[in-house]
């Protein structure tokens, strides 16, 4: 009799965890298959979040998402790892369902907006693996609009490591919570609006951050509460078209050197930035003093915003809240933190 009842609060059990897992997973990868299928699996345009859980392990292929509202969701963000070798140019996938491909472990293709990457290791290792170079090998390269990438690790061996792309710049692009690395430049290069929270960025190149804002004056990258650290003595930003930067209670080591956030070339105009230089910053901390260009001055920027302000949804100009995403998502999200 006791068998029998054991069974029977076994299978209920069951049942019960079945239907939990159903509600909040749609698909789970383990190591050995394809991400890729999961997402061909998915509904071409899948009305709620279509979330893709990925068991830990080593994932050694490309992604590209051509779908909105998927969701990767990795079990462990140091154990849960996509892995690819590739640089952008001797690409080996140029092409998907008819379509070009960029450069990138993760690509989202344009129309795979709403996408949430989290709980993941995203490496392009091409140059420490292949060919000793720091040219543009992406780990993740986008060409949709309101992109979620949360509680990863990208990192890169060359330039441009998170590359966000939405056609003309229309992009709106949150992060929070990622550790950046890549020895090469630019590895954080948004073009529209970003907004950057609780992220350590470690580099050795020329620049580690980089904005396009042409098109609009109030498209900006804000990077708040964010750690700044490098291999060498490196420079903490650039641009080469209209660019917009916030930084706000952010700390860096004394490897950021004295050089403003500036025009990239002396030597060449590819856009002659109308807009001017644009970079504001508030309470920024440099181990060794600060220099002068780090100096509090949101009071010059449009508006005059208060720290307290400037938010997620003031940096979309309240068209998107991403972070109202992310907590409605949480109870799955948060799988990849336990």
């Amino acid at each position: 009799m006791k068998s029998i009842v054991y069974s029977l609060i076994f299978c209920c059990a069951f049942l019960l965890f079945g239907m939990s897992y159903a509600q909040r997973y749609q698909a789970m990868v383990s190591p050995g298959e394809s991400i890729q299928v999961a997402i061909e699996s998915a509904p071409d345009a899948p009305m709620n979040p279509y979330v893709i859980l990925i068991k830990n392990g080593i994932y050694h292929e490309k992604v590209i998402i051509d779908k909105p509202n998927i969701v990767l969701l990795g079990e462990d963000r140091d154990s849960t790892r996509i892995v690819y070798a590739e640089l952008a140019s001797k690409r080996t996938i140029k092409e998907y369902k008819g379509k070009p491909v960029g450069n990138g472990v993760i690509v989202l293709q344009e129309g795979a907006d709403d996408c949430i990457i989290s709980g993941l290791t995203v490496y392009n290792n091409y140059g420490s693996t292949v060919e000793e170079t720091t040219a543009h090998q992406m780990a993740i390269f986008g060409r949709a609009t309101r992109t979620i990438v949360i509680n990863c690790n990208v990192w890169a061996d060359g330039n441009d490591a998170l590359s966000l792309w939405a056609p003309e710049g229309n992009g709106m692009y949150y992060h929070a919570d990622l550790d950046l690395r890549c020895p090469g430049v630019d590895f954080l290069c948004p073009r529209g609006w970003c907004y950057a929270t609780r992220c350590t960025f470690y580099g050795d190149g020329r620049a580690l951050i980089w904005h396009d804002g042409r098109g609009d004056y109030d498209k900006k990258l804000v990077i708040t509460d964010s750690h700044f650290d490098s291999k060498s003595p490196v420079t903490l930003g650039r641009y080469h078209h209209d660019a917009q930067f916030f930084l706000l209670n952010c700390t860096m080591t004394d490897k950021i050197i004295d050089h403003p956030i500036g025009y990239a070339y002396t030597d060449k105009v590819l856009d002659p930035c109308p807009w001017g230089q644009r970079v504001y910053m508030y309470n920024v901390t440099r181990e060794g003093g600060n220099f002068e260009w780090m100096k509090n001055n949101l009071d010059e920027a449009k508006g005059s915003p208060r720290p307290e302000d400037i938010t997620a949804q003031w940096t979309f100009n309240g068209k998107w809240n991403p972070e109202a995403k992310v907590k409605s998502l949480w109870d799955v999200l948060a799988y990849s933190k336990k």
